[in-house]
């Protein structure tokens, strides 16, 4: 038995950021803009926005100060620069740390307070309202246009959390493949093995179903055939498309099943370390985790063998042991396999970040389909160290 609650209407395909206007003309006369410092800018996008709601008599306020681990502080600024000026909706435009803040400002401006009362691990209060989100992405990974979490991190406690709640759910997502052209090598390969991740976790997750099965393979059968394409060639808009669709497909595979341990264990480590990319962290300790979990989850591998990597190999665990193999050399074509003690972090501080993720994740922790404790995350986290 599963449910299935998407009410987030989807526009998808090239040139579809022209529907902005008559998408956003019913949602109020002033909008909160929320996107990072630099690239939307560098683009042209940004002023592009802004011109389209014009057209439409809406007003653009802008708060162009979000991190790539965004931070609650920022949110905090933002939620209450849009009480001042009474904004009506949020546009979040850029990454997924972009639209994530642009949720979590939709929540804190309507509710009122800190947005870290709203966090499990914070105050924990449930909010009851928020204001409308309109989301567009400009990166082909994190799949928040389809789904109704956000991911913040608190720099005091280093905790980088996820939230969940229906009423941040976008009213309108703008997922438009022209957006993502721009985006640099490195950023091309992480976001598109975010979702990779995003659909591989979800298709291990015990609350897997016929519905999330479907669609995660497909996500990652995209992502295999056409990153290789889309990376070598930015332009080529037929992988992009499929890149592009491949995050949607995953964001609503985690709206009906949702991930498991290695997500948490990549919220402890960007929680120590915000300059390590979240589809970078994904790679590093995936093949790990799956190898810890093996004898748990080898039939459903060995699934993902036939399917992703067309593995016609008889013998299921060996089927299985030949996924987690293909997975790491396809992720080696682009330099995702590095050792964490090569990227800054410290042996001394690998207890702790286990400690933070499981106590900031362990809502996804036990969705993994073997029973894993703060002992268990730390022991995958020493493999990839």
């Amino acid at each position: 038995m599963f449910s299935a609650f998407l009410p987030t209407k989807i526009v998808f395909g090239e040139g579809s950021i022209e529907k902005l206007s008559s998408l956003a003309k019913n949602l109020g006369t002033k909008a909160l803009l929320v996107t990072g410092k630099k690239s939307t800018k560098k683009t042209g996008l940004l002023d592009r926005v802004i011109d389209l709601l014009k057209r439409v008599g809406i007003e653009s306020i802008v708060y162009d100060k979000i991190q790539p681990n965004p931070i609650n502080d920022d949110v905090d600024e933002a939620a209450q620069i849009a009480i001042r000026e009474r904004v009506e909706f949020v546009v979040g435009l850029g990454g997924g740390s972009a639209i994530d803040s642009a949720k979590a400002i939709a929540i804190t401006a309507a509710m009122g307070g800190k947005f870290w009362e709203y966090v499990p691990v914070g105050g924990g209060k449930k909010p009851t309202k928020a204001l409308p989100v309109i989301a567009i992405p400009t990166t082909h990974g994190t799949g928040t246009e389809a789904d109704p979490f956000a991911v913040i991190t608190n720099p005091r406690t280093n905790e980088k959390v996820g939230i969940g709640y229906d009423v941040i759910f976008p009213k309108f997502s703008i997922v438009d493949p022209a957006l993502m052209t721009t985006l640099p090598k490195d950023q091309t390969a992480y976001t598109s093995m975010d979702a990779f991740y995003h659909s591989l976790e979800a298709f291990l997750n015990i609350d897997a179903n016929v519905y999330s099965d479907i669609l995660a393979i497909d996500s990652m059968k995209r992502i295999v055939a056409n990153l290789q394409t889309a990376f070598d060639h930015p332009d080529n808009m037929y992988a992009r498309t499929n890149l592009a669709w491949a995050s949607t497909e995953a964001g609503i595979t985690e709206t009906l099943t949702g991930v498991i341990a290695n997500h948490a264990i990549e919220h402890g480590l960007s929680g120590f370390n915000p300059q390590l990319a979240h589809g970078l962290g994904l790679c590093i300790t995936g093949p790990y985790l799956l190898e810890y979990m093996f004898d748990e989850c080898y039939e459903r591998l060995s699934t993902l063998a036939r399917e992703i990597f067309n593995i016609q190999e008889f013998d299921v665990r060996k089927s299985a042991r030949l996924f987690i193999e293909k997975l790491y050399e396809f992720q080696e074509n682009f330099k995702l396999n590095p050792k964490l003690s090569t990227l800054g972090f410290k042996e001394e501080d690998l207890e702790k970040i286990a400690h933070v993720a499981f106590n900031t994740m362990k809502g996804v922790v036990t969705k993994s389909p073997k029973k894993l404790g703060e002992e268990d995350l730390l022991q995958v986290i020493k493999r990839a160290f």
